[in-house]
């Protein structure tokens, strides 16, 4: 006769050994007897979040609320499978009726400590770490999220002293010294922050957040990503409204210095804000693919940058070398054709963000106008060999399209860090 404990035990055994298969096999039998067995519901439910599986494994759990009610860790692992699906709100009421019916688990609190990181709800994000912190002291996701709060809230010692009380309690933990290498970035310290970054990489090989936070540290070696490496980590604190009030401001600070200086003797003023505002705007859309080119000149660089990241790269790469090449050329000969490379530079920021292998107007409509805009721009090229005038027409097309497809990618607020 079957023995449904023992079945259960090996289920939870396989399941934490990550032989999903096998750990459903194991439950399917227990089903297979009742299909109402809750605890063997619930071990589905989690390999089915484990495997990413995360809209089987929220129909999974629900249909355990309906046996069985009572169960705190239902409703926490229905938090944390719509937590993985980035919807916080669900997450959070999830998490609420978890800690109704058993408010003394510390990993339940540390959840909602990252859940409030990510709403930028950073003293909400503190005091639920400490919560946790005070049922079990040496939680380690609960220190993780405590130290980031403390960081975000500017309480700097604090947060260094609990990062690395995290990391005494346990050197090996990948996502400890993960925390650790974003808190050295943030200080700009980037030789110490690549350290950390390795070390958890070294751990656990497929923790992204870690890559992508040792690429960063390598980047930051150019003077220029550490600007805006720093800018973007400042900005990444704020919320949306704050973020999109800052940009506007600093639009209408340039536009106003450029109309007061230009029919004064602060004229050269006025040029020099305008210059360094379309330096500020290219570098924040075009300065990731930059320093991905460089990377690509750098023994581990060039392994660890993904192959998007790389064509991007190359093709920024030569979309403004033309650009600077055709802008030499036209400036020592004097030609007045400067719209032809331009229109090449531009081509850049739509490069930049375009899919590779490229497989042409696929995609959403904003991809599909990507496309639109470079074959614009390609065909403007071509006649500017054969006919200007047409060259030129074609251009003011071009600009249109570009100045949509520009603009739509600053209302979806994109991080190009």
């Amino acid at each position: 006769m079957l023995d449904r404990d023992s079945l259960l035990r090996r289920a939870e055994l396989l399941r934490r050994q990550k032989r999903y298969k096998d750990a459903e096999r194991e439950v399917g039998v227990v089903l297979q007897l009742n299909p109402e067995d809750v605890e063997a519901l619930i071990i589905l439910g989690h390999c089915k979040i484990d495997t990413k599986k995360l809209d089987e494994a929220i129909t999974i759990l629900k249909q355990c609320l309906q046996f069985d009610s009572s169960k705190d860790y239902v409703f926490y692992l229905l938090a944390f499978a719509n937590y993985q699906k980035n919807d916080n709100i669900k997450a959070l009421s999830f998490l609420r009726e978890a800690l109704s019916i058993f408010p003394f688990n510390a990993g339940y609190f540390a959840l909602a400590a990252h859940i409030h990181i990510e709403n930028k709800e950073f003293q909400l994000a503190l005091d639920a770490a400490n919560q946790g912190l005070s049922f079990d002291a040496e939680n380690i996701s609960c220190l993780n999220a405590r130290s980031t709060a403390l960081f975000r809230l500017n309480k700097k010692a604090e947060a260094h002293d609990t990062i690395s009380e995290a990391l005494s309690i346990d050197p090996e933990n990948y996502i400890t010294h993960t925390n650790y290498g974003w808190h050295y970035l943030e200080k700009g310290k980037h030789k110490e922050a690549a350290n950390h970054f390795r070390e958890s990489l070294r751990i656990n090989p497929n923790y992204e957040y870690a890559r992508h936070g040792y690429k960063s540290s390598l980047k930051a070696k150019l003077i220029f990503y550490r600007w805006l490496l720093q800018v973007n980590l400042w900005m990444s604190n704020k919320n949306k409204n704050v973020r999109i009030s800052l940009i506007l401001g600093l639009w209408l600070l340039f536009t106003i210095i450029s109309s007061v200086s230009e029919h004064s003797r602060w004229h050269s003023v006025g040029e020099i804000a305008v210059l360094l505002y379309f330096v500020m705007v290219i570098f924040s859309w075009l300065g990731n693919s930059l320093a991905n080119l460089y990377l690509l000149t750098t023994p581990h660089g060039k392994y660890i940058l993904s192959h998007q990241e790389k064509w991007a790269a190359r093709m920024v790469g030569i979309c403004i070398s033309l650009c600077l090449i055709g802008l030499s050329y036209c400036e020592l000969f004097a030609v007045n054709y400067l719209f032809v490379p331009l229109v090449i530079g531009g081509m850049s920021f739509i490069f930049n963000e375009l899919a590779y292998p490229l497989i042409p107007f696929k995609g959403n409509n904003r991809i599909v106008l990507g496309y639109t805009t470079l074959l614009l721009g390609i065909v403007c090229c071509i006649f500017s060999f054969f006919n200007i005038s047409i060259a030129e027409r074609v251009s003011i097309a071009y600009i249109l399209l570009f100045g949509l497809f520009i603009w739509t990618g600053s209302m979806r607020g994109n991080n190009y860090i």
